[in-house]
């Protein structure tokens, strides 16, 4: 059975603003697609970090389109996230579970369990949403479908769709 796979932070979750709030701060390394050093520091200093993001404007639209697989097609659907990569925010998994508890309690939660690791969940057909673009290349490589979350959200939705409609015209030609 084929799944579909949702990131977490920068697609349902905004770490993103969340923590340029806490920060006050822009310093965003985009080069190594991640925080300064500096910066990551004081994140980690954040009681409960992952437990206290808001959804991003367009998450729930994002999940209804996501969950059209599910209904639609019979797929199963995975949150994939990831802990941070060295490992040095101590609740981030409990807290990334009771986030989707609280905003998606019917969607199962799997870590990757760095984002690095993601691509090892895929199967052939398998889709990933995320907003990394390595992430999205190696599943690609893995034979997946990946549909990428830029600053243009609405991008990704336009594309969940039409990757949606692609499979139901497929096994509908399929069916005749």
């Amino acid at each position: 059975m084929a799944t579909i796979y949702v990131d977490m932070d920068g697609v349902v979750a905004d770490f993103d603003g969340f923590a340029r709030k806490m920060l006050d701060s822009k310093k965003f390394n985009s080069a190594l697609d991640r925080w300064e050093d500096s910066e990551w520091q004081r994140l980690r200093d954040v009681p409960n970090l992952y437990r206290q993001l808001p959804k991003m404007p367009k998450a729930d639209l994002m999940m209804l389109k996501a969950q059209r697989f599910v209904d639609d097609l019979g797929w199963d659907m995975y949150m994939l996230t990831a802990i941070p990569h060295k490992n040095d925010i101590p609740d981030c998994q409990h807290d990334k579970i009771l986030w989707m508890q609280e905003y998606y309690p019917d969607v199962r939660v799997r870590f990757g369990p760095y984002s690095v690791d993601k691509q090892h969940h895929c199967l052939p057909g398998d889709i990933l949403i995320d907003d990394r673009p390595q992430n999205c290349e190696q599943w690609r490589a893995a034979g997946g479908r990946a549909i990428q979350v830029t600053a243009d959200y609405d991008q990704a939705l336009r594309d969940l769709d039409q990757v949606y409609q692609d499979i139901r015209s497929l096994l509908n030609l399929r069916s005749l």
